[in-house]
C-alpha cells in the first residue's frame, strides 16, 4: 500500500497560462506549496503547530521535472509523500497528474527546514511531528496509478482540496465569499469528469458548464492556512441539467464550513442554448444520485421573496466590465466573479446604511454572509459591461435580507440575482451583534416594496 496522499485537487485557470498556451511554471510552484500544506497536515503539522508552537517549514531547495503540458481548463490532482524527515530537514516528493487522463505532468522534490517563526531560524522537528511524517515515507518509485477517480462515499465524491491563501481573505479577516463559490464551481467540473464528461469532451462538444442556481449556506469562518476539502454528489438528473449537493469541510477539525445546492447545465458556446446531458453521463449521474445520503435542500429564507426584476428604491452599488483575466478558457466570465461583483456591491450597500469602511474599522465591526441564493440568467464574456442595483428586503434583530441584481450596462437586462442573509459581528469576539440603531434606521430607508405575485 502506497504512503502517498492526495494533497491537491483543482483545475488550471485560463489566466495561469502564458504566451505558449500552457500553464506557466510559477503556478506549478503554487500547487507544490498547496500540496505541502496538506502533506504537513496529514503528518500532524497543522494550524496548532503554526499558531501554538510557532513553527513552519521553509523551502530551501527544489528539483522539478516538467513532463507534460497542462492547458486552461484541465483538471489536476497532486499526491505527495516524504522522502526524509530527520533533524531539521524534510524532503517532500510531489507528483502532479492530469486528473482526467492520468498523465503524469510534473514531479518535484523539495527540501525544507523546520522553521521557528519567532526567532526566524531553523530548528529540529518536534518528535511527535517527525513521527507523524513516518506514515508518509515514500521512495518516489512507487507505481503510478492511472486516472484516479475518487471513490463514492454516501453518494459523494472528493472534488476539491486546497488551502486558504492570505489573498483570499477580505477585510473581515476571513475567506471571502467569492472563493467559496470558486471551490464549488471547480467541484462541479471535477464531478462531471468523474461522471465521464471531462474537459476534453467538453472541448470536443464546444460546450461550457453553465451555472443556473447556487444556494450557499456558510456554517463557520475560514482563515488563512486552513485546508479545505470539498465533496460533491448528485441530487437529481433532468434532460438538460444536474442538481448537485456540495459540502465544504475544514480538514484539520473535520467541521463543516459551508454547503451548497447547485443546478448546472451544458451550454453551447455558439449561443444555441442548453444541450441535453449525454446519455452515458446521465446514467452515471443517476447511479450516483441513488447513493446520496444528505439532508433535504434548505427552504426559503424569508418574506418577501426577491423580485423577478429590479424594483423602485434599489440603488446602484457596483459598476464595471469583465476583464480577460476573469474569464475561463471558453471566454466566459468564471463563476467566481459573479460572487465577486455581489461582494463588491455589499460594501457599497453597507455604506448606504451609514456603515462605511472607516466606521466599521473604528468600531471593530465586521459583516458576514450567512446565506446566499444566486440565480444566473445569462453568461458574461470578456468586455461585457455591467452594473448592480441593491435593495433591502427585510430587517431582523441581528440579520437582514437584501437583494442584488447584476444588470447588462447596454440592454439593462438582468444577468444574475442574489438574495443574501447577512449579520454584523464583533471582529474581536468573532460573534454576531445586534444591529445598531443608526444602521437600522438607515437601512429602513432602503427597504423596497416587492409587488405581490
Amino acid at each position: 500500500m502506497s504512503n502517498f496522499r492526495e494533497t491537491y485537487r483543482g483545475s488550471v485557470a485560463a489566466w495561469e497560462c502564458d504566451q505558449y498556451g500552457h500553464m506557466n511554471v510559477q503556478f506549478y510552484t503554487a500547487r507544490i506549496s498547496d500540496a505541502a500544506a496538506s502533506a504537513m497536515l496529514a503528518a500532524g503539522f497543522g494550524r496548532e503547530a503554526f499558531e501554538d508552537k510557532k513553527l513552519g517549514v521553509a523551502a530551501v531547495h527544489a528539483e522539478v521535472d516538467y513532463l507534460a503540458e497542462l492547458h486552461a481548463g484541465d483538471l489536476i490532482r497532486m499526491e505527495s509523500g516524504v522522502k526524509l524527515a530527520e533533524g531539521r530537514k524534510l524532503k517532500f516528493h510531489h507528483r502532479l497528474f492530469n486528473a482526467e487522463t492520468g498523465a503524469l505532468c510534473m514531479t518535484a522534490d523539495v527540501l525544507g527546514l523546520c522553521f521557528d517563526l519567532q526567532n526566524r531560524k531553523s530548528v529540529a522537528l518536534p518528535d511527535d511531528i517527525r513521527a507523524g511524517f513516518s506514515a508518509l515515507l515514500v521512495t518516489g518509485e512507487e507505481e503510478r496509478m492511472p486516472a484516479a477517480q475518487p471513490a463514492a462515499q454516501d453518494g459523494f465524491l472528493a472534488t476539491g482540496r486546497s488551502p486558504v491563501q492570505p489573498w483570499e481573505c477580505d477585510r473581515m479577516g476571513h475567506l471571502n465569499v467569492q472563493f467559496y463559490l470558486a471551490r464549488f464551481a471547480e467541484g462541479e467540473k471535477q464531478l462531471l469528469a468523474a461522471l465521464g464528461y471531462g474537459p476534453s469532451r467538453r472541448r470536443a462538444d464546444a460546450v461550457a458548464i453553465r451555472p443556473l442556481h447556487h444556494r450557499i449556506q456558510f456554517r463557520r469562518e475560514n482563515h488563512e492556512g486552513a485546508i479545505l476539502t470539498l465533496r460533491s454528489g448528485v441530487r437529481s438528473v433532468a434532460a438538460d441539467r444536474l442538481a448537485i449537493r456540495h459540502e465544504l469541510y475544514e480538514a484539520e477539525s473535520g467541521s463543516l464550513s459551508a454547503i451548497a445546492e447547485a443546478v448546472v447545465a451544458l451550454d453551447a458556446l455558439d449561443g444555441s442554448g442548453l444541450r441535453p446531458i449525454p446519455q452515458d453521463v446521465a446514467l452515471a449521474a443517476e447511479r450516483l444520485a441513488a447513493q446520496l445520503v444528505a439532508p433535504a435542500p434548505p427552504g426559503p429564507t424569508g418574506e418577501p421573496a426577491s423580485p423577478a426584476v429590479p424594483v423602485e428604491g434599489m440603488y446602484e452599488t457596483c459598476r464595471g466590465g469583465v476583464d480577460r483575466w476573469e474569464a475561463e478558457e471558453t471566454g466566459r466570465m468564471a463563476t467566481r466573479f459573479f460572487m465577486a461583483r455581489f461582494s463588491d456591491a455589499a460594501g457599497n450597500m453597507l455604506a448606504g446604511g451609514d456603515l462605511t469602511a472607516d466606521q466599521m474599522r473604528a468600531s471593530g465591526i465586521g459583516s458576514a454572509a450567512l446565506d446566499y441564493t444566486i440565480d444566473y440568467f445569462r453568461p458574461q464574456s470578456i468586455g461585457d459591461a455591467y452594473y448592480a442595483r441593491t435593495g433591502i428586503l427585510e430587517l431582523r434583530e441581528k440579520t437582514w435580507r437584501f437583494c442584488h441584481f447584476l444588470l447588462d450596462s447596454n440592454s439593462h437586462a438582468p444577468i444574475a440575482r442574489a438574495e443574501v442573509v447577512a449579520v454584523l459581528f464583533d471582529l474581536t469576539a468573532r460573534k454576531a451583534i445586534v444591529m445598531p440603531d443608526h444602521v437600522r434606521q438607515a437601512f429602513s430607508r432602503r427597504l423596497v416594496t416587492v409587488p405581490a405575485g
